[in-house]
């Protein structure tokens, strides 16, 4: 074996319910029924009342917008003020898969009561300039433009210093997100995010755009008389937010993903969205199966950013109907993935040459930092070299870079700035090890497997020695030689 190849682990056969066997049976008629069982068994799935549901979504109890309680609450009733009021409001989107597919299912839904391009509008950050989530340059922007409420979608739960910035101007804040929460709740009129929710609770696994869609679904279900789109439109846009996020597809999400992949499949053969329609014929694929989405979608989705750092014509691409410009569009998002895809092979045989040079006996977290490797592509490459070598990884692009809200005070000292992605594998908690060392970062957020961050160059060298002690703390000396891959059957 490999210094470094996988170390496979099988688990033992459990024993099925004999009548449990039969009902799966009927859903794999050229089968015994015995493997589906037993993954339905391991993931419990364990009773005939429990399998319909899962398998056939129509069986599906949905869980309501209204179980974020208080929180939707108090959004609905901002949102019915604006509307009423004739405000001015702004969508605060992301540039990922997740954070554009928000982005769009609000510009949509809300866009049934709110006019679009003059009393609604979007932002989403530049991937390339910079952070994730609010920026204070942004909210002035927005405030210059009359907007009195901004609702954010896939990010905004840790932006503490932002939203005090936002209520200085008098402009309210609605928080929809999935990441992870601060200490302390923000000052804003709502925060509508599933990780308030107990862990079992159906909608707890939901992501960014799984959470704006809810928002959208209970103002469909307040001002029922307003809409004449159907809310299920949205769901094939809610099913390629989902999927490319990777969340855990359990409860509504599933459901969710199930019903939005059914409505995916139409866009071959009848298609509303004419762009994401091109998307599948980039990607020669039918939009049937949820692969179609991580491997072809997605990826595409997020070249975007990648490449251009704006995403905002990727709004437009999902929801125009405009079949001539959404063929310009997606043409220029596949030039964009091509270029991703050659940036990422170039970084990865970078990478592979440092990590030659580093003990990785004795290194819990990979921190590599190079001036010339582009920050669009760092958080794919830090994933494959998280998994190939079973160890949370962190890459950082140190040029000098723009100063985003968060980098400002730093690079008006005359600082150049590091920034990059961490990915992380086998349960580590990146998220924790990464705010461990909050004191040296200028910025950062994220969740336990992925997570984006900025600080001084100088710093670099320090951050990384720092972070490995953590990690010994927390998870001890015996580094795992080779990463460890559970099998299912």
């Amino acid at each position: 074996m490999s210094e470094f190849e996988p170390v496979w682990q099988f688990p033992s056969l459990v024993s099925v319910d004999a009548e449990f066997m039969q009902a799966v049976k009927a859903y794999v008629p050229n089968s015994d029924g015995q493997f589906a069982a037993q993954l339905l068994w391991k993931r419990g799935i364990q009773t005939i009342e429990q399998l319909e549901p899962f398998i056939n979504p129509e069986a599906y109890q949905q869980t309501f917008a209204s179980a974020f309680g208080d929180e939707m609450d108090r959004a609905i009733a901002r949102l019915q003020l604006a509307y009423e009021s004739g405000e001015a409001i702004s969508i605060w989107g992301d540039f990922d898969a997740d954070g554009v597919t928000a982005t769009s299912v609000l510009w949509e839904g809300f866009g049934q009561f709110f006019q679009q391009g003059d009393r609604l509008s979007y932002f989403i950050p530049n991937r390339l300039t910079d952070s994730h989530g609010l920026s204070i340059h942004g909210i002035d922007r927005l405030a210059e433009k009359g907007i009195t409420l901004i609702v954010t979608c896939d990010t905004g739960s840790t932006n503490l210093a932002e939203i005090d910035h936002a209520n200085r101007l008098g402009i309210d804040i609605i928080v929809t997100d999935h990441h992870t929460l601060a200490e302390h709740r923000p000052d804003v009129v709502a925060i509508i995010n599933p990780r308030s929710l107990p862990m079992g609770h159906p909608l707890a696994h939901l992501s960014g755009v799984a959470v704006g869609y809810k928002l959208v679904e209970a103002l469909y279900n307040a001002l029922p008389t307003v809409p004449t789109q159907p809310l299920h439109a949205l769901l094939d846009l809610v099913a390629i937010g989902l999927i490319a996020d990777l969340v855990e597809l359990k409860g509504d999400c599933r459901y969710l993903a199930q019903m939005g992949i059914r409505q995916l499949q139409t866009q071959v053969t009848h298609p509303t969205r004419p762009g994401i329609a091109e998307l599948l014929k980039y990607c020669r694929r039918s939009g049937d199966r949820p692969t179609d989405i991580s491997f072809g979608i997605g990826p595409r989705i997020n070249a975007i950013s990648r490449i251009y750092g704006d995403a905002h014509f990727c709004v437009e691409l999902l929801t125009s109907t405009d079949v001539e410009r959404c063929r310009e569009l997606a043409e220029a998002t596949e030039l964009a993935n091509v270029r991703r895809k050659a940036l990422q092979r170039d970084v990865e045989q970078q990478v592979m040459l440092k990590l030659a040079e580093l003990d990785l006996s004795t290194t819990g977290v990979i921190v590599l930092a190079d001036a010339q490797w582009p920050v669009g592509v760092l958080g794919l490459v830090a994933g494959k070299i998280a998994q190939t070598y079973g160890r949370p990884t962190i890459l950082l692009n140190t040029s000098t870079v723009e100063a985003s809200t968060s980098d400002a005070a730093a690079s008006a000292q005359g600082h150049a700035m590091a920034r990059g992605s961490a990915r992380s594998v086998n349960s580590i908690n990146l998220y924790e090890l990464v705010k461990s060392q909050a004191h040296l970062l200028q910025g950062f957020g994220g969740h336990p497997f992925a997570a984006g961050l900025s600080l001084r160059t100088e710093d670099v060298v320090l951050f990384a020695d720092a972070i490995n002690q953590e990690f010994r703390a927390r998870y001890g000396t015996a580094i795992a030689q080779h990463p460890v891959v559970n099998i299912d059957l």
